[in-house]
């Protein structure tokens, strides 16, 4: 069977969503599927390769048109309504001229960072008679507050009409359990575990240059983590040790990071890495730090979020420092397995006490690492997620692809 996935974020783009899509349609055949974006990943126009494309058809979607001029006497509610009516009719027309042209049996639509792909795509399952799968990375109804009431009458009549709904944790599937009485399937944020054999020595991690202790951070800094990075800076200054760095691997440019006051002479910026270099910046850190907002805009978003390097984190095994709000996905799933120190109030002097435990603890590091290597073996391993959605898919390669049967 062959499927078209439609995301706003595909590889070879530095996401942790496009990430996830890389690792779990990595081992389909190309002629399985297709890719569907409103980003042109054209490979004549450049720009930054950071895993590699997949090696199935990429489709761009252009812009839609802008309203019409004689709109703009409407009032502002009205207008944003019409644009957003006239954009999810033609997006979904030109997906559903994608799909037969390719010959799909099916579509994927994603949420994150884009509220049309995933009424879109289920629109042109709907004029195709196709099955439709609603693959749900962020809280549909809360990604975008401005727009929050719209989505929250589409959400419902999309997902009850779903062949399937994919969520990356348990918080959101009974999120969509509560709400719609629907069911989805758990497919967690996949990794790469044979990218992690190495173990790192629990002393030589202490040791790198010059005495430095570095706690690390991989991956996107914004809204969802700026309070949070604040503390940390905050913390590490009350613990008075000159040699205790933040390092801190992002896309995001350093200029707006600083002007949210994530900077200092203990935070150290440094260009993000490859997919291939990554893993061992993560297994060099004396800490891995793994936050949430305790204040933001989208307050909803944070409890069911699900950060696409978890999984990595864990594979690393390093003491991973958990500091997230009470009632968020991340902090409930470190506590209860034990794979990491949690830190769920906003108190700078806990955050500090937590990081002098992590690194004055010999015995403390040894457990929270040797539990996040299980964790990472049996809940992240990206063959089980592949395997995972090959059957929800019903797609035909488990048996011409050995990896997926382990």
């Amino acid at each position: 069977m062959k499927f078209a996935l439609i995301s706003q974020a595909l590889p070879p783009g530095g996401s942790g969503q496009a990430m996830v899509i890389y690792r779990l349609l990595s081992p389909l055949s190309p002629d399985t599927y297709c890719l569907i974006s409103q980003q042109d990943h054209n490979p004549q126009k450049g720009g930054p390769d950071y895993f590699g494309r997949l090696p199935g058809k990429y489709f761009h979607l252009p812009p839609e048109y802008p309203i019409a001029p004689e709109a703009a006497r409407w009032r502002r509610r009205a207008r944003i309504l019409q644009g957003l009516l006239f954009g999810l009719f033609l997006r979904a027309r030109r997906i559903a001229k994608i799909v037969r042209d390719e010959r799909c049996e099916a579509i994927v639509a994603c949420t994150g960072g884009d509220m049309l792909n995933l009424p879109a795509g289920y629109l042109a399952s709907r004029k195709l008679r196709v099955p439709f799968y609603a693959y749900i990375f962020d809280d549909y109804a809360n990604q975008l507050p401005t727009l929050r009431m719209i989505a929250k009458r589409l959400e419902p009549l999309m997902l009850k009409r779903a062949a399937g709904i994919i969520t990356p944790n348990e918080f959101m599937r009974d999120t969509l359990r509560k709400r719609y009485g629907v069911e989805a399937t758990i497919i967690r944020n996949p990794c790469d575990i044979s990218q992690y054999k190495w173990s790192p020595d629990e002393e030589d991690a202490a040791k790198n240059g010059a005495g430095e202790i570095k706690i690390v951070y991989t991956g996107g800094v914004y809204g969802a983590h700026f309070d949070a990075f604040r503390r940390l800076i905050a913390a590490m200054q009350m613990l008075e040790r000159p040699n205790l760095k933040l390092h801190i691997y992002t896309l995001d440019p350093v200029e707006e990071l600083q002007a949210e006051g994530i900077s200092g002479p203990s935070v150290v910026f440094n260009e993000y890495q490859k997919l291939s270099s990554i893993a061992r910046v993560q297994q060099e850190a004396d800490l891995l730090f793994l936050p949430l907002a305790f204040s933001s805009p989208f307050p909803e978003l944070i409890k069911t979020s699900a950060p696409g390097k978890t999984g990595e984190l864990l594979a690393a095994r390093r003491p991973i420092l958990v500091h997230a709000p009470p009632d968020s996905f991340i902090s409930w799933y470190f506590r209860y397995h034990e794979c990491g120190l949690v830190v769920d109030e906003s108190d700078t002097s806990k955050l500090a006490e937590a990081i002098d435990r992590i690194l004055t603890d010999k015995d403390l590091r040894r457990v929270l690492s040797d539990h996040a290597w299980e964790r990472a073996c049996t809940d992240f391993s990206s063959t089980h997620a592949q395997a995972e959605f090959a059957h929800l898919l019903n797609l035909d390669i488990l048996n011409r692809n050995p990896a997926i049967k382990s």
